[in-house]
């Protein structure tokens, strides 16, 4: 087969770890300035964003390997059921920063709305995208897959809060005192 290594899932596990790689290396060297400084073209940018953080756990699932021995309609329920959660985040806190925020610069830190419950909604909806698109459609690789995707998320968030700290000081440490949870939601 022509394109059989699309259906191998090292193919895709190996293309997030490098896009992940070199995005832990451009943050760490530029402070998360890439946002606004960067020469690199938006639409690049963007490219470089889905093909690392959004293609892998959405075709992961498609691609050879054992499956989950779960009913389906247990797979269908909490299946769709993470994704409509992760899909309702999404949407909510994409109103208040941008469709993507990793380009653009903000000037307001939003600590109300979801962001007053969960500091990371984002990355907390990639990780549950990740897991319900493993479980929906039973893969154990994705399934096993989707749990240091959400796991690694908690460097890029370190990088994310030093740059934080440094922009808004003071408004963001009592930001994190009060919402003390990274990407998991504040119950209370």
């Amino acid at each position: 087969m022509k394109f059989a290594f699309f259906i191998n899932p090292l193919f895709w596990v190996g293309l997030y770890i490098v896009g992940y790689v070199i995005t832990i290396v451009v943050v760490n060297k530029s402070g998360m300035r890439i946002r606004v400084e960067t020469k690199m073209p938006r639409f690049l940018m963007r490219i470089f964003i889905l093909l690392t953080f959004m293609v892998p756990p959405l075709v992961l699932p498609f691609t050879r390997g054992p499956k989950m021995t779960i009913p389906t309609p247990v797979a269908l329920t909490v299946g769709i059921l993470l994704l409509v959660i992760n899909f309702i985040i999404k949407i909510v806190a994409q109103r208040h920063i941008g469709v993507f925020p990793a380009l653009k610069n903000k000037a307001k830190l939003y600590t109300t709305g979801i962001y007053g419950v969960v500091r990371h909604p984002l990355y907390m909806s990639n990780g549950l995208l990740a897991l319900g698109i493993a479980i929906l459609f039973k893969s154990m690789y994705a399934l096993l897959f989707s749990i240091p995707y959400a796991l690694l998320y908690l460097l890029i968030i370190h990088f994310e809060e030093k740059n934080l700290l440094e922009r808004y000081g003071e408004e963001y440490k009592e930001y994190k005192r009060k919402n003390p949870w990274k990407m998991i939601p504040k119950v209370i």
